[in-house]
């Protein structure tokens, strides 16, 4: 049986099944049982969570991750660590993968293949308009639902595996089959290795196979890096041309030539929707054979004529040197030799000076029809075209308009024009150019939007910090706050996870501490502990608690230290006083007759103090009569923040007390003391939750007997404040 079912997280997600097996991490199913939802858990494997620098990554990278709202990405709710594992708690997606929906149909409809990219785009997109790369995109790692909607997984964890030489060798091989050629050369990669995986996974959508296989993943690569595929549609004769040509362009050795971004392969996309007759004119019908046949009979040729070389230069090497020797002594003999010799001289200078006015004369005229045509504007031949004035048009609309010249797009974000507008060109209006030519002109991509970054509970640096790196504008607004420390940040406006245009100003609400306006003490006896605490904390006060002996019920309020009514500063410390049920009717009637000595004759004394922060026993453990069990919680030394602190009932996840806001420089090393009521036997756990961070973590576990009075500490984390500190 797997160790990890029925194991509980953070004293909140109770992991119920395995879900999934991968190369560096296995998936539970579980539910959180705060949220009451079903959740998915990725758990570390043990051999990569004994890796520190695997662990760092692993914690930055999800954290990075977390802050992608989309709806066609999984959703990251929260990140952790405890019982020295490293796990990821995300949205449960009840549905099947895209490479399974692929192995069900053999083929998708064309309509069902564009309907997937897009949303798998779209979530590519705000990705790398993030910095976020996602480096093994592939059917497995999408997962579709039944009403449609695709959500795709896994993003950042390939890009992790490339810092570590083993795991990257592995998770290349697993995803071979959709790498980029730069990535399977080993080359830095960036969206454009995302945009290429894309084209392979539509290629195998509409033709039910991939573009290459082999025997082994290295062969696979290789292919990758040097082979064409094979057109998808001599697969599936029903590809149009269009949809083909935007595949192979996505899947462009080159990655200059593919496309420069997931909203340009949209666009075409969306253009091919619109009219499925649109063609883009990126490549010409393919030429098989007779490039193949050419190609052998070159070699062929090349093969016969490769050795008469060789053979002509072994003999003319040694003949030099006699000839040399021969000249030396003089001959009259030779007198014909030298006659033939001086001729040849003769006739190599004029060649030579013929050849290179010739060359001067043609570059000239060749330079001067450059310039010439360069500022034309009239036409001189059927072949001539006059450039029109491209700019402000739709890029679809002006390839249709302008059918004569081919117009080849690159993209660039601007404010000014809205995306699909072309921008600028290369050739001004006018002048005159080719039919046929390819004009380059520069596209926008509209104005540039980022996702604002949650920065709630950050101290404001690194929220300016985080903000500003996103290419916003950070206003700073200074309010009071009760519940959030000085310096750090309440809230943003626009709200975190919206979308907005690059440069767009947020505001940032920091807190600057508790208001220091007056009060009114609100009145407590009569109330039990748990309302008491929650009256003053609406009122701006501190509670400390105090219990006492008395006959009151246990748990109530019998007395305050401040008179209620009276008016206080904010944050003034309230003490309540609390009856521990521990006198009884018979204790009363032998005080008033005199029965008792004077150590007990006292109704009233010093109870146990909730915030002494000592404590007297390491193990917790303390005795009263009744039901009511006096816990003492031992507080780490590391707790030196202020937290938030609750116990639950460990059965059914109950909340046995109301929200504790703990001091921890006051308590750390003792111990916190709270009152808890029950019968027979209980397992409680302690949480603490950071204000600052939103991070909370069970911290303490103790079995309580409520019949005998006793409680006992079963687990204990010395490390869980840090961790939620960080």
């Amino acid at each position: 049986m797997d160790n990890f079912i029925g194991l509980k997280l953070d004293g909140r997600y109770q992991i119920t099944e395995l879900i999934g097996v991968g190369g560096m991490s296995d998936v539970y199913k579980g539910v959180d049982i705060m949220e009451n939802r079903t959740v998915a858990v990725k758990i570390l494997k043990q051999e990569f969570s004994e890796n520190e620098e695997f662990v760092r990554y692993f914690r930055n990278e999800s954290r990075a991750i977390a802050v992608l709202s989309h709806p066609n990405i999984v959703k990251i709710f929260d990140v952790g660590y405890e019982h020295d594992l490293q796990y990821i708690v995300m949205e449960y997606i009840n549905g099947i993968t895209l490479k399974e929906c692929i192995e069900q149909k053999g083929m998708l409809q064309w309509r069902e293949c564009v309907h997937y990219t897009i949303q798998i785009l779209r979530a590519l997109q705000l990705a790398h308009d993030r910095g976020i790369i996602h480096r093994d995109i592939k059917p497995q790692n999408v997962m579709l639902l039944a009403d449609g909607t695709i959500k795709v997984m896994d993003f950042g964890i390939a890009c992790f595996s490339r810092q570590n030489a083993g795991t990257n060798t592995e998770r290349t091989m697993g995803s071979v089959h959709y790498v980029s050629p730069e990535q399977a050369r080993g080359e830095r990669t960036d969206e454009r290795g995302d945009i290429y995986s894309v084209g392979v996974m539509m290629y195998e959508m509409l033709t039910g196979r991939k573009p290459f296989d082999g025997d082994t993943p290295v062969a696979v690569a290789l292919k990758h890096m040097n082979e064409e595929p094979v057109r998808p549609s001599e697969y599936n004769s029903n590809i149009y041309k269009g949809l083909e040509e935007i595949i192979l362009r996505a899947m462009e050795k080159d990655p200059t030539k593919r496309y420069q971004s997931a909203s340009g392969m949209i666009r075409d996309i969306e253009a091919f929707k619109a009219d499925q007759s649109v063609t883009f004119g990126y490549f010409d019908e393919p030429v098989k054979k007779p490039e193949q046949q050419s190609g052998k009979l070159k070699a062929s040729v090349v093969k016969k004529r490769s050795p008469k070389p060789k053979a002509e230069k072994k003999k003319p090497e040694p003949e030099p040197e006699p000839e040399v020797q021969e000249e030396i002594p003089e001959e009259p003999d030779d007198d014909d030799d030298d006659e033939e010799e001086a001729p040849r001289h003769n006739y190599i200078l004029p060649i030579l000076a013929a050849m290179t006015v010739t060359v001067i004369i043609v570059a000239t005229l060749f330079m001067a029809n450059v310039i010439l045509g360069a500022f034309q504007t009239t036409a001189s031949s059927s072949n001539d075209y006059t450039m029109p004035n491209l700019v402000g048009l739709n890029f679809y609309e002006a390839r249709s308009l302008y059918s004569e010249i081919q117009l080849v797009a690159s993209e660039e974000y601007s404010s000014e024009y809205e995306a699909g507008i072309i921008m600028e060109q290369e050739k001004a209006e006018g002048r005159i150019v080719k039919v046929g030519d390819a004009i380059k002109v520069t596209v926008s991509k509209g104005t540039r939007t980022v996702t604002i970054s949650d920065v709630v509970n950050y101290h404001y640096s690194s929220a300016y910090a985080a903000l500003t790196g996103e290419s916003l504008t950070v206003t700073r607004v200074e309010i009071e706050s009760n519940d959030v420390s000085s310096g750090y940040v309440i809230k943003t406006d626009p709200v975190a996870y919206s979308t907005v245009e690059e440069g767009t100003t947020v505001k940032v609400y920091v807190s600057i501490g508790p208001s220091v306006e007056d009060t009114t003490v609100p009145a407590l006896v009569g109330l039990t502990v748990s309302e008491a605490q929650t009256l003053l904390e609406d009122n701006y006060l501190v509670a400390k608690t105090q219990y006492i002996e008395s006959s009151e019920e246990a748990g109530t309020v019998i007395d305050q230290s401040i008179e209620s009514g009276e008016t206080v500063t904010r944050n003034t410390t309230v003490t309540i006083y609390v009856s521990d049920g521990t006198v009884t009717e018979e204790d009363i009637d032998l005080t008033e007759d005199g029965e008792t000595d004077d150590d007990t004759s006292s109704t009233t004394h010093p109870g146990i103090i909730i915030d002494n922060g000592t404590s007297d026993d390491d193990t917790g453990s303390t005795t009263t009569s009744g039901n009511t069990v006096i816990l003492n919680i031992d507080i780490p030394a590391k707790a030196t923040n202020t937290y938030y602190v609750t116990v639950y009932n460990s059965a059914n996840g109950e909340a046995l007390t109301g929200t504790i806001t703990m001091n921890g420089s006051e308590y750390a090393g003792g111990t916190m003391s709270v009152a808890l009521t029950g019968e027979g036997s209980m397992t409680v756990y302690v949480m603490a939750k950071s204000p600052r961070t939103g991070l909370q973590m069970t911290f303490a576990e103790y079995e309580i007997d409520f019949d005998t009075g006793t409680c006992n500490r079963t687990n204990y984390w010395t490390t869980a404040f840090t961790i939620i500190d960080s």
